[in-house]
Formats: C-alpha cells, sequence, structure tokens
C-alpha cells in the first residue's frame, strides 16, 4: 500500500517531534484545572530522571479553600443548622452527628 505525501509529511513530523523530546533534558509542563489553579511541573532529567523535581500550585485571588467556604456558609447560622467536615472522610456531618463524632 503507497502512502500519501501527507501521511509521509506526518510520520516525519511525529518522529522528528519525538527526537526532540528525547533530546530535551529540562522542560515545564503547565496545566489550570476549571477552579482556577495552574500548577507548573518543572523536569530535569539530568538530576531525577522518573518525575519533576519541582511542582508549583499558583492559586486565584478568589480561590478559597472548602474550610473556608463552610465556614462562610455556617456564619449566619445557628449551631444546630450548621454543617462540619468530618476529618476522617472529609464529608459534611450536621450538628448532632458531628457532637457524636468528638468533632465540636
Amino acid at each position: 500500500m503507497k502512502k500519501t505525501v501527507e501521511e509521509k509529511t506526518a510520520i516525519s513530523y511525529y518522529k522528528k517531534k519525538q527526537e526532540e523530546e528525547i533530546l530535551r533534558t529540562k522542560f515545564t509542563r503547565t496545566s489550570t484545572n476549571r477552579e482556577g489553579v495552574t500548577s507548573v511541573w518543572t523536569y530535569d532529567l539530568d538530576k531525577f530522571a522518573n518525575g519533576p523535581i519541582s511542582v508549583e500550585l499558583i492559586y486565584p485571588a478568589s480561590f478559597k479553600l472548602p474550610e473556608e467556604k463552610l465556614m462562610m456558609e455556617n456564619k449566619d447560622k445557628p449551631r444546630s443548622e450548621q454543617k462540619f467536615l468530618n476529618p476522617n472522610n472529609g464529608k459534611l456531618v450536621g450538628y448532632y452527628r458531628a457532637k457524636t463524632l468528638g468533632i465540636i
């Protein structure tokens, strides 16, 4: 089966990209998740060949941790209507369940 010019070009481009990836020893990869947190993974294959040498997380100014969000929601509620974070499994529990678990 003969290959078309486009297929030959695509294959040679792919091989060229593979060779470039092999030759690079220092590089970074950046990704952003849906909450806006940017992670920068820095690789140096001369120092450590199995993974990144550092990972940096950059949070946006409006980012709040789940505990902070929960505190804001519970601020105006009476104690019996508040929700609490169970440290064992990370789920929300009501006031009476939190009391029996010893969270409060």
